[in-house]
């Protein structure tokens, strides 16, 4: 990355010796851009300059007066990243394993003082090699902090997402069941009150119109009927019977046992830890982890067809961990095949909650979704 040439360049020199911080600002003079040399004589005058202002590069020699250059450099780099300055450490002649140590604990470069004076002409490059490696730095810091700020607003999008899907859900099926629930209650009872009439009208006059009203009745009956199973399964999948009232776990199991893609020729399997018989996590944990094992399942039951579907559960008030596992024929991933939205799906649930979810399969093996929840 390119240093802005159009500011200037503060090396702070860190030396109790005035000819060799002499010898340092002669030999970097002609830097671009401009340097502005500030001079430091100790350690703790050196710590004073780098929080009065910014410095671009600290040249610091190892032997100060009141602490070591290692310490010194020890602490700079306990500053905060973005506050972090290069440091090229130098070192006589006699002290080369100091400038080795020194790049182990963090040091950009070093110099080393020969007696001919060759180090002087090296000085610019290694001060511009430093200063580009910070840049770098900086920027790859730069991207994780963005990366890391795009997660938690996908996070907290995800969040709020299913809040509201919770809520949309949850009144839809309140108005289903009070208003078009109630009304096909109040329609069954007219439409009995009215059979009954029928029957005891076609009893007491055999007529064949009587008996057409029958059959139509009959037919009506099985409509009505059949409006008041859809409604109940439309209630069942928007609000999930028993994970409010009685927790995670009895949800799952009244999931498996009413499940409407279930088969005979396969094995649902819940198998909880003893330990979380009667644990509760927090709502949102407990209906993200409820409805990615429902996707899950669904996937399992509608693609793979399995043999065995296994719902393994366990964890204690502050972790979870949820595995539906299946025996089917697996995924080719990176290849679009039905369900793969729903997988999406099941990430994001698991990042609203800031849980880790992993997808394994091995095709024609088997899939297993995890997922792992943690308290913060």
């Amino acid at each position: 990355m390119p240093i802005d040439v159009d500011r200037t360049l503060r090396i702070l020199i860190v030396d109790d010796d005035a000819v060799d911080r002499r010898i340092c600002r002669r030999a970097l003079v002609h830097l671009e851009p401009t340097p502005v040399f500030l001079e430091a004589q100790t350690a703790g005058e050196a710590e004073k300059r780098l929080r009065e202002q910014p410095i671009d590069c600290v040249l610091l020699d190892f032997r100060l007066p009141d602490m070591d250059g290692l310490e010194l450099l020890g602490r700079i780099n306990g500053y905060p990243i973005e506050h972090r300055v290069p440091v090229v450490m130098i070192t006589g002649a006699d002290d080369v394993s100091v400038a080795v140590e020194a790049m182990r604990h963090g040091a950009s470069n070093y110099v080393v003082k020969d007696n001919d004076g060759r180090y002087q002409t090296l000085m610019p490059t290694i001060v511009q090699h430093a200063l580009r490696e910070r840049e770098l730095h900086l920027a790859g810091w730069r991207d994780e902090q963005a990366l890391e700020r795009y997660r938690i607003d996908l996070s907290e999008l995800a969040q709020r997402l299913m809040s509201t899907e919770k809520t949309t859900t949850r009144q839809l099926a309140q108005m289903l069941h009070d208003q078009l629930g109630q009304t096909l209650a109040a329609i069954r009872l007219g439409f009995d009150a009215i059979t009954a009439s029928c029957r005891a009208t076609a009893a007491a006059n055999a007529h064949q119109e009587a008996a057409n009203a029958q059959r139509q009745a009959a037919r009506l009956s099985e409509l009505i009927d059949r409006a008041v199973r859809e409604v109940r399964q439309v209630l069942v999948t928007l609000r999930p019977p028993l994970l409010d009232e009685q927790g995670l776990l009895a949800a799952l199991d009244n999931e498996l046992r009413a499940h409407p893609l279930a088969r005979e020729n396969v094995e649902l399997r819940l198998e909880p830890a003893i330990a979380i018989a009667r644990a509760r996590w927090a709502p949102d944990v407990e209906y993200a982890a409820f409805m990615i094992a429902r996707e899950a399942i669904a996937n399992a039951l509608r693609h793979a067809d399995p043999g065995c579907v296994r719902i393994s559960l366990d964890g204690d008030d502050r972790s979870l961990r949820l595995s539906v596992a299946d025996d089917g024929s697996g995924i080719v991933f990176g290849v679009s095949r039905p369900g793969h939205l729903g997988i999406v799906g099941m990430r994001e649930r698991a990042l609203a909650i800031g849980a880790d979810f992993v997808l394994e399969s091995i095709p024609g093996k088997g899939t297993t979704a995890r997922l792992e929840w943690r308290a913060a």
